[in-house]
């Protein structure tokens, strides 16, 4: 259902021009019908819904809870598995990708979320080490066991988020922006492509999420990385994405960039569903 005021969903994607060359960046995602259904109710949480991103483009997520945003992010990896419906990666299907290439995919895509997924008791150093096993295997499950250019990249990976100086400070000690800190060193260690973040602020203060925020962005724009990121505050959706997706009910509402949004247009995408 569509909500009252709310403009016609604009695609900022590229477009097929029926055999003429397309303008503008290659398309890094693209999704394509995509259909998940809850298995409880048998209804849709995610119903036809298409998106293009192109290459390192940042495209923030908004919407309620319940809206489609988490399901989408992970069914993009196939952390929830689609009822219908293509998902690639560049040129790489993921919709019936075999077990072992979906492995291959997930190594270029790197996880951000809400709640960090550190292991408390292990230090920040060790942590961030974890980030390497997709690539470098099971000797970096312990440090001392990890490939010495390994150990030094962790260390340039928590120098590059600020926290050099908390390698051996045990997770559990940190706040919670320093946590988010080492769950983004951590995924720098896979040295992904795409990044995916799941309401990667929801859980800071104001000041430590404008710092996350700035540091994700930063980070892609210098790696050129195309960023997927799952919003609830509109104010850093405008501040750091190229481009604003809305959804409500798992179907896409609003498809602008961010050049042409604003607030008031983007506040009824959070209005309570009309019956």
């Amino acid at each position: 259902m569509a909500v009252a005021g709310a403009a016609t969903p604009v695609v900022a994607a590229v477009t097929d021009t029926g055999g003429a060359e397309n303008v503008g960046p290659p398309v890094a995602i693209d999704v394509s019908n995509l259909r998940v259904r809850y298995r409880r109710n048998g209804t849709d949480a995610l119903s036809g819904l298409s998106l293009r991103v192109q290459e390192d483009e940042t495209v923030a997520l908004i919407g309620t809870n319940g809206s489609g945003k988490s399901t989408l992010l992970r069914c993009l990896v196939r952390l929830v598995e689609p009822a219908g419906g293509s998902i690639s990666f560049g040129n790489t299907t993921v919709t019936g990708a075999s077990r072992r290439s979906l492995r291959d995919i997930r190594r270029d895509v790197g996880f951000v979320f809400q709640g960090f997924h550190l292991i408390p008791r292990l230090t920040a150093f060790h942590n961030v080490v974890h980030g390497a096993m997709g690539r470098r295997g099971a000797r970096c499950a312990w440090p001392l066991t990890s490939q010495g250019e390994v150990r030094l990249d962790a260390i340039g990976c928590l120098e590059r988020v600020g926290l050099g100086g908390y390698a051996n400070r045990r997770v559990d000690t940190l706040s919670g922006g320093q946590q988010q800190r080492v769950a983004i060193a951590r995924m720098l260690m896979q040295k992904p492509r795409f990044i995916l973040a799941d309401e990667p602020v929801a859980s800071l203060d104001p000041a430590s999420a404008s710092a996350v925020m700035e540091l994700l962005c930063s980070i892609a724009a210098e790696r050129d990385v195309t960023v997927v990121m799952a919003l609830h505050q509109i104010d850093l959706a405008l501040r750091y994405a190229d481009r604003v997706v809305g959804l409500r009910n798992g179907v896409l509402e609003l498809d602008r960039p961010v050049a042409s949004c604003d607030p008031t247009e983007l506040s009824p995408i959070f209005a309570e569903t009309v019956s």
